[in-house]
């Protein structure tokens, strides 16, 4: 286990170890994803101090240029943040005084932590969310793209898993592509609560200094500053609980689309072939392709449900202003993500090298008992009451047999 690293708060008082670590938990490890982002903000953050005089401006250059080398030796693998660091915005300060010196001591300068991981965890939805609406489109597109290809294959409309009604593959999958485009709607809808900076409101009362929050917002790409300065940690998790039930509105509909892969390329269905480079194998049994893909997919989806109420449960039945249990925001949240992340470009690899087998699906949907709805109809049009021709349909719909049977399924 690393040392521990005095905490930038240490006031000379002695500090429980144990007491340390568990405060700490895995935060280190969770906010290596926050590195870039936290030192965006600090970059900014530093400019703005530079601009209302509270530093001096070869002191911001020093501050600048510091952390920017600590931002290209981050990415070129040379550090990270450590078990022994408390957090991303810690291990920052930390190597940034090391490398600059005193001027890296003012950095923190009218700054809270509260503000910093706000400020660090909505510039990190904002790339998250764009990775998320493009892979979304891309599976959209692979969607409509088989639409195109194999819409007009015959399907059976099915209601409580039974044959019900004629329908086609474009049918089915255009409702696909209509429920991710809505949740495409939804996730750019969920973004409206990171539109405002944080940046400035302190540990979430505001600073007894002048800072331009104006300037800084817009620096950092958001469009004004978030006021009152009260709401940035009164609504702490908001912001990511609308991007969680956003990915949790994609994982349903991923689910859907998984379980009807799932069915319908069974050897009971048969109407679709997996390809062989997405299905696994049995250790077993030599002649088994297995959907282990599929599967997958709703598992990881239902989890992701689970990560939006373990969200949601750590956020619930708190008072006002800042708590340390905003820190079990960030697992939950990057775990919901990464799952949908992974899930999206692999569904719309499998919708696009799907295999229709046309002659099952042509012997499935030539099941005479699914025109009993169009026969029932043409009669009450032709005058008979429609109650009257439903009961007719049933009574003759009965005597077809069952719609398993050889001579009219296949």
């Amino acid at each position: 286990m690393s040392e521990l690293a005095k905490p930038i708060w240490d006031r000379g008082e002695a500090i429980d170890a144990d007491m340390l670590r568990f405060t700490i938990g895995d935060d280190w490890l969770q906010d290596r994803r926050l590195v870039e982002h936290d030192i965006k903000g600090s970059l900014v953050h530093a400019e703005g101090l530079a601009l209302v005089g509270l530093i001096r401006p070869e002191e911001f250059q020093t501050l600048r240029d510091g952390l920017a080398k600590l931002r290209e030796s981050f990415r070129r693998g040379e550090w990270t943040v450590e078990e022994g660091d408390e957090d991303v915005h810690s291990a920052v300060e930390r190597r940034l005084i090391a490398a600059v010196g005193d001027a890296g001591k003012k950095l923190h300068t009218a700054r809270s932590r509260n503000e910093q991981v706000a400020l660090d965890v909505r510039l990190w939805l904002r790339d998250a969310s764009a990775e998320i609406a493009r892979a979304l489109e891309q599976l959209v597109a692979a969607v409509r793209a088989r639409v195109a290809s194999s819409g007009k294959l015959a399907l059976p409309g099915y209601t409580h898993l039974r044959r019900g009604m004629p329908s086609t593959v474009g049918d089915w999958l255009a409702a696909h592509a209509k429920a991710f485009d809505e949740d495409l709607a939804d996730l750019r809808a969920a973004l409206r609560r990171i539109q405002e900076s944080p940046l400035g409101t302190g540990a979430g009362y505001g600073l007894p200094v002048e800072l331009d929050r104006a300037f800084t917002a817009r620096a950092l790409g958001f469009a004004r500053p978030e006021e009152p300065v009260t709401f940035v940690q009164h609504s702490r998790g908001r912001a990511e609980l609308a991007y969680v039930t956003a990915l949790e509105g994609i994982a349903l509909d991923l689910d859907k689309l998984a379980h009807d892969l799932w069915l319908f390329s069974s050897e009971e269905f048969g109407f679709v072939r997996l390809p062989v480079a997405l299905t696994t194998g049995s250790s077993l049994m030599p002649q088994k392709r297995n959907p282990d893909l599929v599967e997958l997919v709703r598992a990881h989806a239902r989890q992701a449900l689970a990560d939006r109420a373990a969200l949601l449960d750590v956020i619930r039945d708190l008072p006002s202003g800042y708590h340390r249990d905003f820190q079990l925001i960030k697992p939950p949240l990057f775990r919901a993500h990464d799952r949908v992340a992974a899930m999206l470009p692999l569904c719309a690899k499998l919708v696009a090298t799907l295999e229709f087998d046309a002659e099952k699906l042509a012997a499935a949907a030539d099941d005479p008992k699914l025109r009993a709805t169009e026969r029932a109809l043409e009669k009450a049009k032709s005058g008979v009451p429609f109650r009257d021709a439903y009961r007719e349909e049933s009574v003759q719909s009965s005597k077809l047999g069952d719609p398993r049977g050889q001579n009219r399924c296949g």
